[in-house]
């Protein structure tokens, strides 16, 4: 967490270095991009993270309230359990972070050479993160190989991306640089803002919200299994147990981490439209209202990530 920290706090510096020659008016809505980039990659990581954490507390709670089963380090087959292993490795939440990143260096460019008189060239404290992000599409392949299922379908949106971002920079002539940058940039930013999608809907959200109702349900047999064994005082830390799952299952309900990636998408659309319409100010109002309603929507979303990352029944 702290080097996703590091990196959304380089990109946001790179978003208004000196170096890129943004016009004053041009820098507000570029940095509420950068903000809500950096807000929503931090959550996303929390997100996953978490997921880790999740599937342990859901391990050891099967085992509270059934005590037919045993805590393992190893299932029958020897691979590790919850206890001890992990639905997503650190390399892999931090590919996708890393993913993000470059989203949000990209979007920022179109931006600054959409509206800049003079666009500048590539800061030089960007160099390092370039050179990082140019080595993740390898780092995406490797992570295939050890079992993630999706990381190899960021590879090719990634590492075009990347060839993108650097031409973007090193291109001299800013209209046609920008015209380049859109056309072979648009279609790879869509297509990582869709496994981050992908990955939220159909693996990460299903899973936690059946792995939440799993748990309520198994308090609520408990205790109408149990209640005429129970005294007083039993009976009401059950039923307390049983509310605060409730108020887990319901927050997972009303949370929406996928509106995290939405939320990116359309943000990212507004920035290529900006870029392709000119210099007008009727495209700079409506690039500004957009950033201001991007930044928004990360905000809530955040928040409610931050919710449901809460240790169980706290």
């Amino acid at each position: 967490m702290r080097r996703m920290r590091g990196w959304a706090a380089l990109a946001l510096v790179l978003a208004l270095a000196p170096g890129c020659k943004t016009p004053g008016s041009y820098r507000e809505p570029v940095a509420r991009f950068q903000t809500g980039t950096a807000q929503a990659s931090l959550a996303l990581g929390q997100y996953y993270a978490g997921m880790n954490r999740f599937e342990r507390d859901m391990y050891l709670d099967e085992r509270l309230y059934d005590t037919g089963l045993e805590v393992l380090a190893t299932d029958a087959r020897g691979q590790p359990t919850p206890l001890l292993g992990s639905l997503f490795s650190p390399e892999s939440i931090q590919a996708r972070m890393d993913a993000i990143v470059l989203l949000g260096l990209y979007a920022e460019r179109l931006a600054t050479l959409a509206g800049a008189q003079s666009p500048g060239k590539l800061p030089e404290g960007s160099r390092v993160l370039g050179q990082q992000l140019g080595a993740l599409g390898q780092q995406l392949e490797g992570l295939s190989k050890k079992g993630d299922g999706s990381a190899s379908k960021y590879v090719a949106p990634v590492t075009t991306l990347v060839g993108v971002l650097g031409s973007l920079y090193l291109e001299n002539k800013q209209g046609q640089a920008l015209q380049q940058g859109i056309e072979r940039g648009e279609p790879q930013v869509r297509a990582i803002i869709d496994l981050l999608e992908a990955d939220l809907v159909e693996v990460l959200g299903p899973q936690r919200l059946t792995g939440a109702k799993q748990a309520l349900a198994a308090r609520v047999v408990f205790y109408n299994t149990h209640k005429d064994k129970l005294a007083l005082a039993e009976r009401r830390a059950v039923l307390e147990d049983i509310r605060r799952a409730s108020e887990d299952y319901e927050a997972l309900v009303v949370a929406n981490p996928v509106e995290l990636a939405r939320a990116l998408r359309d943000a990212h659309e507004e920035l290529v439209r900006f870029a392709r319409a000119g210099r007008s100010v009727e495209s700079f109002a409506e690039l500004s209202a957009a950033m201001q309603a991007f930044q928004g929507r990360v905000e809530v979303a955040a928040s409610a990530v931050q919710r449901i990352q809460q240790p169980q029944g706290k």
